[in-house]
């Protein structure tokens, strides 16, 4: 979306008081767009990953770096369709190994490798100066306020 047209957007959304939220809710998905279209440019380009690849990388990272596919399907952020796919994929690349879950004969953990860590943490390097090159008009108070308003608001959709 243009500048000219989020601006006039913005003036648009003056004329009736109910249009309000729309200050808030156009803006989140104008920057979710952008975030989401840099990354997944810049994981297919430099890692020929994509962001569900990424986000099961992270979610074993962050998360002890074993869990259960139920464990896993609940710790990610994207939809867990097509999760066996990714987990085949990640497999063959060596980023993950499936071990006998010891508590459920039925299924197989899901464990990071160091190699997928080592991919994970170059990934995270690249978002965090991706994100900070978005964020970057914002002084320090104001990232402080976005990042308490922008949890509670997380927390609450749960």
């Amino acid at each position: 979306m243009e500048k000219r047209y989020i601006e006039k957007f913005f003036d648009n959304m003056k004329q009736k008081e109910e249009y309000d939220i729309f200050n808030i809710s156009l803006p989140i998905t104008l920057i979710y767009k952008h975030n989401y279209n840099k990354n997944e440019q810049l994981f297919k380009q430099k890692y020929n990953l994509i962001h569900s690849d990424v986000d099961v990388l992270a979610a074993l990272y962050f998360n002890g770096k074993q869990l259960s596919p139920t464990e896993l399907y609940s710790a990610i952020i994207f939809s867990s369709g097509g999760m066996t796919k990714v987990l085949k994929k990640l497999k063959a690349l060596g980023y993950i190994s499936r071990q006998e879950n010891p508590n459920d004969k039925r299924s197989q953990l899901v464990k990071l490798e160091k190699k997928g860590e080592e991919v994970l943490l170059e990934c995270l390097d690249d978002l965090i100066e991706q994100k900070n090159e978005t964020y970057k008009s914002l002084t320090k108070e104001e990232m402080n306020s976005l990042k308490k308003i922008l949890k509670k608001i997380s927390i609450n959709l749960s």
